[in-house]
């Protein structure tokens, strides 16, 4: 097993020693001198000890700021049932409101808003439980009595900072309580109506496609895992990197919620001919395990997220959402879906905000429905089109009488994106070489998980739009009138993707003269790049995207264009040669490309060797560039596709 770690050795010093070279005359003086400062250090040590061990990933200490609040220093409070209260349908902590701050605010402003909400209300009633510079959230306790208020006079009482201000509401897990389960096709009866074995035949994932799964605990130490790239694990209850199960973990008699996380991940990650259990959709991509422990509210999960989203996910798969009231459950759809429009607003404009950033960075989140049998954009963190919502179906290929719906296409409502297999999917019981059959949406879900990463495995840059609407043309209907999506058809929608590559003749016809110029290709090519010199190493880094346009017999120019300022190209003409013996061509970026911003750094000068993969697309086999040091391929596409 592969993981990451982080060490820091600091530099050492040689230094004379406090009395040298002064003689006797000057030792009394100095020496009370250097006692004097050695209490002020001691001083300042103290103050600063909780500052002291930030290990953010790839930052030395050098390059953070003195006030950050690292990642990973403290856990993120717990819920008392004692606090939980029923309200409006939602479970909510009764003394508790949550910060989600604007992505441009940092610790400095983060800092400057604590010390105002403490001018406000100085009382210990009112408290910052919780602080991250990093996902911009914050947890306050507050008086029971206050919280409705507090939500409207927070905004206009700290006018100049932005934040949304949100309540916590309890979560919950949507589970249901030569590989020797994937040979018993009746217990892995739900490869085969997903095409799950014709797509392996055209991709079982790459490392460099990582899945995060942020859910209750993990068995790293699992079969399934043993051969996967682990990144980054991270525990939320804990604020540290120890995902194990609980020490009361008994896997004779194995608590649904403790397994939910290691059968979850390997639903979507799980080794492919280990000899053991199952397998994953995607057995070849990373893993990224993010525990929640037992119980979580929203902010738990906002965490989980955001950490999943800064520290690279290409996927995020959440099974488990909204914890209902029973007279919520009970209402007709007609009255489930007003509630959609028009309750729980404030909530939603934090998930949207959320998802926004997500697409921002090529991340796709996917979300288990729901088993509630209810409409699910109920819950506030499944409404818009910009996740991946995963209703279940049963071994009959309709739907799981348990599962949440959302498709009315009559009123032009479309909430369940797609669905999979979600009854009778093989779980990997932790700390033991047996498995159970589980049911629920939880195991809909990283199986479509696991076959975006298939996808952007081929393609890291398609957008969640792009994903859903390729799996939904592909899919399967489930039958006539459905109340949720198709049935993911995972080759079909991998032979989609391959049919928007640009064949290498074509590359050789812009080489050759034979086509109308210009002509523009973008490329799969997806980087993180810092574009200016005073980049805050504890922010998202750029995103750099690459474009090949032709303009003429053997030229052309690269365009480099960020994510975060798609106003702004690089540009750098280049010239192109043949390599008769090589069967490949050279696409040579002789000068630096430069920005139109001139407030941001150049782009060093480059190659590109583009050849025939043996399907006949063109690829990109090796790029280089001292600005962009990217290891391994990437493909040529036919035509813009996120609209940038």
């Amino acid at each position: 097993m592969k993981r990451i770690h982080f060490d820091k050795k600091g530099p050492v010093y040689k230094h004379y020693f406090f009395w040298e070279p002064w003689g006797c005359a000057g030792c009394l003086g100095r020496g009370l001198i250097f006692i004097g400062l050695l209490f002020v250090l001691l001083y300042l040590l103290s103050q600063l000890r909780g500052c002291s061990d930030s290990s953010l990933d790839n930052v030395s200490d050098s390059e953070l700021p003195e006030n950050l609040a690292p990642v990973r220093q403290q856990p993120v409070p717990p819920i008392s049932d004692d606090d939980v209260i029923d309200e409006e349908g939602r479970r909510i902590v009764s003394n508790r409101l949550n910060v989600l701050f604007s992505a441009e605010v940092g610790a400095t402003g983060m800092n400057e808003w604590t010390g105002k909400f403490k001018e406000l209300y100085p009382g210990d009633e009112y408290a910052v439980l919780f602080s991250d510079s990093i996902t911009k959230l914050m947890a306050l306790q507050v008086p029971p009595g206050e919280r409705s208020s507090l939500k409207t006079r927070l905004p206009e009482q700290i006018p100049d900072i932005p934040f949304m201000v949100f309540e916590e509401e309890v979560m919950e897990s949507g589970g249901e309580g030569s590989d020797p389960f994937l040979e018993d096709r009746s217990k892995a009866w739900y490869f085969g109506p997903i095409q799950a074995d014709q797509a392996w035949e055209r991709s079982t994932g790459g490392s460099g496609v990582v899945i995060a799964v942020v859910d209750s605990y993990f068995d790293l130490d699992s079969p399934e895992f043993s051969d996967i790239e682990i990144v980054g694990p991270y525990n939320v209850s804990s604020g540290g990197s120890d995902v194990s199960l609980p020490a009361d973990f008994n896997p004779s008699h194995p608590d649904p919620v403790l397994c939910h996380g290691t059968m979850v991940a390997a639903t979507a990650v799980g080794a492919l001919g280990n000899a053991h259990g199952s397998a994953g959709i995607a057995p070849e991509c990373s893993l990224m395990p993010v525990s929640l422990g037992r119980r979580f509210g929203c902010f738990a999960m906002l965490q989980g997220l955001l950490y999943a989203i800064n520290k690279g996910a290409s996927i995020v798969n959440i099974s488990a959402g909204l914890s209902f009231a029973e007279d919520l459950q009970g209402l007709g759809v007609d009255r489930q879906i007003e509630l959609s429009r028009t309750s729980f607003l404030g909530q939603e404009e934090v998930w949207k905000y959320v998802f926004d950033m997500a697409d921002k960075f090529y991340v796709t989140i996917v979300w288990a429905a729901g088993n509630e049998n209810i409409f699910t954009a109920i819950d506030a963190s499944k409404r818009g089109s910009n996740t991946i919502k995963v209703s279940a179906v049963d071994k009959n290929l309709r739907k799981a009488d348990f599962s949440n719906f959302g498709n009315f296409p009559a009123l032009g409502i479309y909430e369940s994106t797609v669905s999979a297999p979600g009854v009778g999917i093989y779980g990997e019981v932790p700390q033991s070489d047996d498995g159970m059959m589980v049911d629920g949406t939880s195991f809909a879900a990283p199986i479509v998980a696991g076959a975006v990463g298939l996808m952007k495995s081929i393609d890291p840059t398609l957008s969640t739009q792009e994903i859903a609407g390729i799996l939904r043309a592909t899919g399967r209907p489930v039958g006539r009138n459905s109340t949720i999506g198709p049935v993911i058809q995972i080759r079909a929608a991998l032979d989609s993707i391959d049919r928007t590559l640009v064949p290498f003749s074509t590359i050789m016809e812009c080489y050759a003269g034979q086509t109308d110029y210009p002509v523009s290709f973008p490329t799969t090519f997806l980087y993180s790049f810092p574009t200016s010199e005073d980049y805050d190493p504890t922010s998202l880094m750029p995103l750099l995207r690459i474009e090949l346009e032709f303009t003429g017999r053997g030229e052309g120019n690269v365009i480099y264009k960020s994510n975060l300022n798609p106003g702004n190209v690089w540009r750098a003409p280049f010239t192109m040669s043949f390599d008769t013996a090589e069967r490949r061509l050279r696409l040579r970026q002789a000068t630096p490309a430069l920005p139109t911003d001139s407030a941001l750094v150049g782009i060093s000068s480059a190659d590109l060797f583009v050849s025939s993969f043996p399907d006949g697309c063109a690829i990109v086999e090796n790029f280089v560039s001292e600005s962009l040091p990217c290891e391994g391929t990437f493909l040529i596409k036919k035509a813009q596709t996120d609209g940038n």
